[in-house]
């Protein structure tokens, strides 16, 4: 369940990479797009859940977890300072996106070390 979520956090990670980019080279976010990746990083963010709290104890995967709970509240609270038809807050989505490459390193480490 862990690899599975690590798979579609890539996905998301692949699918928030793509918004951002088009969002900056056509000077308006992309909403379709954006609103895929934050389907697939709930539904990786879900299937999370579902191993920590019913799986053995992985330090590594609760840790990412966590840090992932932050990155998906960070990206709502984005979502939530952002007029419609605005440029993107980059500063805001850069730490959004800090917070998830840190966490999805934690659940690889996790994943690798037997989770």
């Amino acid at each position: 369940m862990a690899l599975a979520s690590l798979l579609l956090f890539l996905l998301a990670m692949a699918l928030g990479a793509t918004t951002l980019w088009l969002g900056h080279k056509r000077r308006r976010p992309v909403v379709p797009l954006g609103y895929a990746h934050a389907l697939t990083a709930l539904s990786a963010l879900t299937l999370l859940a579902v191993r920590v709290f019913t799986g053995p104890q992985n330090l590594l995967l609760n840790s990412a977890f966590f840090l992932f709970l932050l990155a998906a509240l960070g990206g709502l609270f984005t979502l939530a300072v952002r007029r419609r038809d605005e440029p993107i807050v980059l500063p805001l989505i850069l730490l959004h996106a800090l917070a998830a490459v840190v966490a999805a390193l934690l659940l690889l480490a996790g994943v690798n070390a037997g989770g």
